[in-house]
């Protein structure tokens, strides 16, 4: 997206306000030095919402990655390249996302049935509202 970023975040040891400000902070360094810009790179404060249930992580997650089409930058998710979607879907694939927390309770074959979760509100539209 080119106005905003969707992270799925567990607290451990740092407030999110915390993280959030490292976060922003040192990409705006690195974005204005790269070109050369000067000021704020980030329109609004971040919104959070806390997950309360395995159900609501998986939808957020699931909207998180149909985010991109929805928003017609891609037909499929996994075409988004700046998404986390391939490492849940693929067997070894690798970046920062950690799947694990959802994968491992998915059973058998979680990159497949992540991908058929993913897919199924694809092809229904049933894009679901992070609740």
């Amino acid at each position: 997206m080119s106005n905003h970023i969707h992270l799925i975040i567990k607290m451990i040891e740092h407030p999110l306000s915390r993280i959030i400000h490292y976060i922003h902070t040192n990409y705006a360094k690195y974005f204005n030095k790269k070109y050369d810009y000067i000021g704020y790179l980030f329109q609004d404060r971040y919104y959070a919402k806390l997950v309360k249930s395995w159900k609501q992580l998986l939808d957020t997650s699931s909207y998180i990655h149909l985010n991109p089409v929805r928003s017609r930058y891609v037909k499929n998710p996994e075409d988004y390249s700046w998404s986390s979607y391939k490492t849940f879907i693929k067997t070894g694939y690798k970046n920062l996302a950690d799947p694990t927390k959802i994968l491992t309770n998915l059973g058998d074959l979680p990159h497949d049935k992540y991908k058929f979760y993913v897919e199924t509100k694809l092809n229904t539209r049933d894009w679901g509202v992070i609740k």
